[in-house]
């Protein structure tokens, strides 16, 4: 088949996961399905992968976007936790070099006694973590902090400890792991849910899904069905007329976006909140965002939760204690809130959960992958399909090194690529250097798709559009506005004046009706409203 992530594609893909005897179907296009999706493949597999909406339209499009191995669960004892997440940055670092950018990471102490736990909390963490010498810790106080972070209020913190993290963004990570499952013989459909399971003799056998698009009931046959559903892991073990072995608990985090102008940060900047909890400030661009809260969310798994005003100023308070600047909630351009998995433990908060991921195997045969983290998601994947192959009785052969993932085989260092294309296509270094973020070396088959610019003067070009729905599976604004060129959260300034002309080029392209593209635009612009609290 021609390219599967083709939108005009997508008779032909739904027809094509009826017609194949899979070994593996994932339920989830997420982190956790995306990663184990591309290990599947990678092995060997037949695979399948299913999402009832659009990939990373949950927990996973909506994260802190840090690929780090957790420092503050240390503290907690979670050793075991943090040295596979320490050591696994290195690993998501070699395969998208270009999202997984090495950054310093402040650690502002009030006095000596503070920096020297930080200090030592970051040995221990860099050792687990296997840190090279070059990227290892250091400290700064007085005029050399002032140099480094110009912005930070020394008078209640005059000593910082810098360590390296990794940035990332989230969306484009699970894309990017999709499209490699892709391009290694999968097949991946999102908005495609599944409604039921296929059993023959008490075991699982497929999946009954329905096109959340046309309404076509279809059924999908595999050898054994993975749940990697994240906040939905319940929902899809009900189907299996099971309750899970452990209960889940979801954990809401929200984020603000303030102009970069307001606080102008240089480094990403670990505070406290006011019950000591960590709150991470991250420039990026032309914007600042910060977060995150951890609070038990007990209205269920859903892929918008609500921001509430309360929320923001938690986040928005620790601001006048670090920088000296009263951020309002009326300065924020936008927010946004997802949900983590967590698996429950008797008398702890979400805050004091574990991490760990859990493997679980129904009667049936129903595998599902539980909790766990971002940073994590090589090794959870590969745990879940070793599970998978065990009971199937399959042997797999083992990839002698990590493959990067489409746009990742252009090197560690990313700025003689920013500039390259920069000469190419006549763009400036800033507007280079975003498209090299979140395309990394695909980024001139971008561009060769269309450089002209969506709005005067903006970032987002029309080749992305392009791209989104040739190679990425975008099936509505939204997809492409939040999940593919990242506007809404990075641009959001551009975001309204991008909507009318990302629609007409899209109607053009897909053949939407007047009515259909009224309702796209009226979806996006109801969902701008929400994620802006007032």
């Amino acid at each position: 088949m021609n390219n599967v992530l083709n939108v005009k594609n997508r008779p032909r893909v739904l027809q094509e996961l009826e017609d194949v005897q899979f070994d593996l179907i994932v339920i989830g296009g997420g982190i956790t399905g995306a990663g184990i999706f591309r290990e599947a493949t990678l092995k060997g597999l037949c695979a399948a992968l299913i999402e009832a909406e659009d990939f990373a339209s949950g927990t996973s499009s909506k994260s802190t976007k840090l690929i780090h191995g957790g420092l503050r669960y240390l503290a907690m004892g979670h050793i075991p936790v943090v040295r596979e997440a320490a050591r696994e940055r290195k690993r998501v670092n070699k395969i998208a070099p270009h999202l997984a950018e090495p950054k310093w990471l402040m650690l502002p102490a009030a006095n000596r006694i503070e920096l020297l736990k930080y200090q030592l909390g970051v040995s221990v963490y860099e050792r687990l973590g296997q840190v090279s010498k070059a990227d290892r810790h250091f400290s700064l106080s007085g005029q050399r902090l002032e140099q480094q972070e110009p912005l930070l209020n020394q008078d209640n913190y005059p000593h910082a400890c810098l360590y390296r993290e990794y940035l990332t963004d989230d969306a484009r990570l699970v894309i990017g792991n999709i499209r490699a499952g892709v391009n290694a013989g999968g097949i991946a459909a999102n908005r495609l849910q599944v409604t039921g399971l296929i059993k023959d003799d008490s075991r699982i056998k497929g999946v009954r899904a329905v096109c959340k698009i046309n309404g076509d009931e279809i059924i999908v046959k595999g050898r054994v069905v993975i749940n990697a559903a994240g906040p939905w892991v319940e929902q899809v073990c009900s189907l299996d007329g099971l309750t899970m072995p452990k209960t889940m608990v979801l954990s809401k985090g929200i984020h603000v976006v303030i102009p970069r102008h307001i606080l102008p940060v240089r480094e990403m900047v670990f505070t406290v909140a006011s019950d000591h909890r960590p709150i991470f400030v991250i420039p990026r661009g032309d914007v600042v965002y910060i977060g995150t809260t951890d609070n038990k969310h007990p209205q269920g798994a859903e892929i918008w939760p609500e921001v509430r005003l309360a929320e923001m100023d938690y986040v928005l308070e620790p601001m006048h204690r670090y920088f000296g600047i009263r951020v309002k909630t009326s300065d924020c351009l936008t927010t946004w809130a997802g949900l983590r998995p967590l698996i429950h433990q008797q008398g702890k908060t979400t805050k004091e959960l574990s991490r760990k991921d859990e493997v679980w195997v129904s009667r049936s045969g129903l595998v599902t992958i539980a909790g766990g983290k971002l940073t994590g998601y090589r090794k959870m994947a590969e745990e879940t399909v070793v599970t998978a192959c065990q009971i199937i009785g399959v042997e797999v052969s083992q990839q002698k090194e990590d493959e990067p993932i489409p746009g990742g085989d252009i090197g560690a260092d990313l700025d003689p690529v920013v500039l390259d294309l920069g000469k190419k296509f006549n763009v400036t270094e800033d507007r280079a250097a975003r498209l090299v973020r979140l395309y990394g070396g695909e980024s001139e088959q971008v561009l060769q798709l269309g450089s002209d610019p969506l709005v005067t003067n903006g970032f987002v070009v029309t080749g992305e559009v392009r791209w989104a729905l040739e190679e990425e599976s975008a099936q509505g604004l939204e997809d492409v506005l939040y999940r593919r060129t990242r506007a809404a959260l990075y641009k959001p300034e551009e975001l309204d004046a991008l909507i009318q002309p990302t629609a007409d080029m899209m109607a053009v392209i897909l053949g939407w009706n007047t009515d259909r593209k009224a309702r796209e635009i009226t979806a996006v612009r109801r969902r701008m409203e929400i994620d802006l609290p007032s």
